[in-house]
């Protein structure tokens, strides 16, 4: 079912081989991964896909499926990676929002960038999906791009 999303998105997975992987496998791997969830409905602390997922618990979920480990909640998950400019975002990159608070550096909503201006968040209107990170309601909204450490 991913490969018909990736190829909608301009992204090819590369094959892993052996135990260790590179770096742009690992990324791939998250960005196929972040296409597995769509349409999974958004649960406030929810961690299942059976039941729901919240921002971070998604993104955690997506990560860990790719042997990385990250924090359970968005304002960690912030702290724990590092600074990238705006215009070094790669596919599998992390986007973090104040939504409640634009303009503040208060994070409370996050999502994996996959490339050609989308990411795939968990919101609670939509649940998992896909938004233009131009949309300018998200777009005022953008506190961070991050990248997980090793990147």
């Amino acid at each position: 079912m991913w490969i018909k999303g990736a190829l909608v998105l301009g992204i090819l997975a590369a094959p892993v081989l052996g135990e260790s992987k590179t770096i742009q496998q690992a990324r791939n791997e998250i960005v196929a991964e972040t296409l597995e969830y769509l349409n999974i409905p958004y649960l406030w602390g929810g961690q299942h896909p059976a039941t729901g997922l919240d921002c971070s618990a998604f993104v955690r979920l997506v990560f860990g499926k790719s042997g990385l480990t990250m924090p359970r909640v968005s304002q960690d998950q912030f702290a724990t990676t590092q600074y990238l400019a705006p215009s070094r975002i790669l596919p599998g990159d992390i986007v973090f929002f104040s939504m409640k608070k634009p303009g503040s550096d208060r994070i409370d909503h996050v999502g994996i960038y996959v490339g050609k201006g989308y990411f795939v968040h968990a919101s609670v209107t939509n649940g998992v999906h896909i938004d233009l990170i131009t949309n300018p309601y998200y777009f005022a909204r953008l506190a961070g791009i991050r990248k997980y450490q090793g990147f």
